[in-house]
């Protein structure tokens, strides 16, 4: 009942009795120990690159300049992924705690939360959450008699999936055409308007204010060498019991996951395959799942962990129409500045949906090329990785999906 009464409340009244501890810590510590603690804690990015957020902070803090700028990315649009929902929703001022914490960390008086424009009941909380941290204080100048000022915008998203790409995040925000930018320099050095910038996640920048809140050693205490802490998983597709749970690395396998969270599978159908981290990942099939969920394990079965974004696929459903859907989906959102992305994709969405029944080796060989290229040339996370998922069915389903050679006699 509890439970019920908590997600039908309004959120926006929940920084009246927040009392924003892990700030107030964060504000009596030097730059450097936060940046350390943070960096000795093992949080890795959350929203799929999965660098270090201390060094990314440490570089920044490390650069001179007379502006610096906090951006908290919620572009949330990898298919399948819902959790940065779930705490702009639930826990909005933990977000915006941990968003004056990285800023203050390198320095940086002014930020910005770049919230995915479909979600507009986040969009609608987090910019009242934003108007009352004026009113109280806690936002603006001198926060918390500390002598740090800073100032915080929401920036709505226009719909494209290339803008969770942090440089075309930043080509947005400044007003111009969501394409990526060439790296180096990198946004730590040369970021929006020109100057040092932090773009971290918003799954990231909340476990950032529970490590400055509790200390780093709790946090590296849980979960493995390799992945430290907690990651929240979103679980859709083919499972009893959809939604976003939090689980410590290494404690669960893959396929527990699935069937202990999730319920197992919805109809007691069996499973067909996994997709780990998103569509841009590639999938793993059900003899493949029983692994620990860790970056390292993943990595190892040849795939990543990505978003966090679990899509269980169950027998049944019709492949071609999967890669279809897939190919399309990158073929439209590639923002067209490398050309092997943009005329690669398109390509690749030609072969599939020419093709109703079977592939021929040339189709699958076609592909695969294209993809390699396209990895081999795009700039950004969405052209390198567009063609994971793709590439992956053909390689593990391929006797469903390629043409059958008839063998005679002679």
């Amino acid at each position: 009942m509890e439970e019920t009464l908590f997600l039908k409340k309004d959120m926006y009244d929940q920084i009246e009795n927040y009392d924003f501890s892990g700030l107030k810590k964060a504000l009596s510590m030097e730059r450097e120990d936060i940046a350390r603690q943070v960096k000795e804690s093992g949080l890795k990015g959350r929203g799929g690159a999965g660098f270090p957020t201390g060094l990314k902070w440490e570089l920044a803090l490390k650069e001179k300049s007379d502006k610096k700028y906090v951006i908290c990315n919620g572009d949330e649009g990898e298919p399948g992924t819902f959790k940065d929902r779930f705490l702009l929703e639930y826990n909005p001022v933990k977000v915006l705690e941990g968003i004056m914490i990285a800023a203050y960390a390198i320095g940086a008086d002014e930020g910005y939360c770049y919230i995915r424009g479909e979600y507009h009941r986040p969009v609608r909380i987090f910019k009242r959450i934003i108007e009352k941290a004026y009113d109280k204080g806690i936002l603006g100048k001198n926060i918390f008699g500390s002598g740090f000022s800073f100032d915080l915008h929401l920036v709505k998203g226009a719909g494209a999936y290339v803008c969770g790409d942090e440089t075309s995040l930043l080509n947005s925000i400044e007003g111009k055409r969501g394409s990526s930018r060439i790296k180096p320099p990198y946004p730590v050095s040369k970021g929006l308007f020109g100057k040092p910038t932090v773009v971290n996640n918003v799954e990231t920048l909340t476990a950032a204010a529970e490590i400055i809140t509790n200390g780093p050693e709790v946090y590296s205490r849980m979960g493995t060498e390799g992945s430290r802490g907690t990651k929240l998983v979103c679980l859709s597709g083919d499972v009893q019991k959809p939604g976003v749970y939090e689980i410590e690395f290494g404690r669960m396998t893959l396929k527990e996951i699935i069937t202990e969270f999730g319920g197992g599978i919805r109809e007691n159908r069996k499973l067909k395959f996994v997709v780990p981290g998103g569509i841009s990942t590639a999938v793993l099939t059900a003899d493949e799942i029983d692994i620990p969920y860790t970056y390292e394990d993943l990595e190892k079965a040849g795939t990543s962990l990505g978003s966090g974004a679990i899509i269980v696929v169950a027998e049944g459903h019709n492949l071609v129409s999967l890669l279809n859907n897939v190919s399309r989906f990158f073929m439209d959102e590639t923002c067209g500045t490398c050309f092997p992305c943009r005329e690669g994709n398109r390509q690749v969405h030609h072969i599939l949906k020419s093709n109703s029944e079977r592939f021929s080796e040339r189709d699958v060989r076609i592909i695969s090329d294209l993809g390699r290229t396209i990895h081999l040339a795009a700039r950004c996370g969405l052209g390198q990785t567009s063609l994971n998922f793709i590439n992956s069915v053909f390689d593990k389903f391929g006797n469903e999906l390629m043409e059958r050679k008839e063998i005679t006699g002679g």
